[in-house]
């Protein structure tokens, strides 16, 4: 049961990390016209660039939940991938997951908070003529939290179904 969970996490931050995989495409048409904007037509727009960082932005905290999934996150490999399946899961669970928490506690309960402030307040973009919302690029923080923490249980539901498979594997070969 716990490893159908873990397949839907997976699946659900596939689809979401696939659609912000192809939205590079929307930022680079954003850069392009930038780019000939500014350089053929001496006409730089307002809000090409601030646009482009909130789409990078968007691209980390949306995409990186999808890395997670895979297994395509950052950690020190020399003595992880030397360990046991047993030993992974038990370091992932009880040391990474507390230093994970924290983590995502500040995305999602400081970056609620502050996407929650920008709506109240009606902020819009302050560098640019476009005036584009600014809630919505900072509401990426608090769900790319979430997120994550959908990642991180299905990264744990796998690592100890990893150890179920070798713990069964052992007793077929006794």
């Amino acid at each position: 049961m716990l490893e159908r969970l873990s397949g839907y996490i997976d699946q659900g931050l596939a689809v979401i990390g696939k659609i912000v995989a192809f939205l590079i495409f929307a930022m680079i048409g954003v850069i392009v016209f930038e780019m000939i904007s500014r350089g053929l037509f001496d006409m730089p727009s307002s809000w090409a660039h601030e646009l482009s960082a909130w789409m990078l932005t968007l691209f980390i905290l949306l995409g990186g939940p999808w890395a997670l999934a895979k297994g395509q996150f950052v950690r020190v490999d020399v003595f992880h991938a030397a360990m046991s399946p047993k030993m992974k899961a038990l370091i992932d669970t009880f040391v990474s997951t507390i230093l994970f928490a924290c983590f995502a506690a500040v995305l999602v309960w400081l970056g609620g908070k502050f996407a929650y402030g920008s709506f109240l307040i009606g902020e819009r973009s302050a560098t640019g003529g476009w005036g584009g919302p600014v809630w919505i690029a900072k509401a990426a923080i608090p769900v790319g939290g979430a997120l994550l923490c959908l990642a991180w249980v299905s990264h744990l539901i796998r690592l100890w179904a990893a150890v179920k498979a070798e713990a069964a594997g052992g007793e077929d070969n006794a």
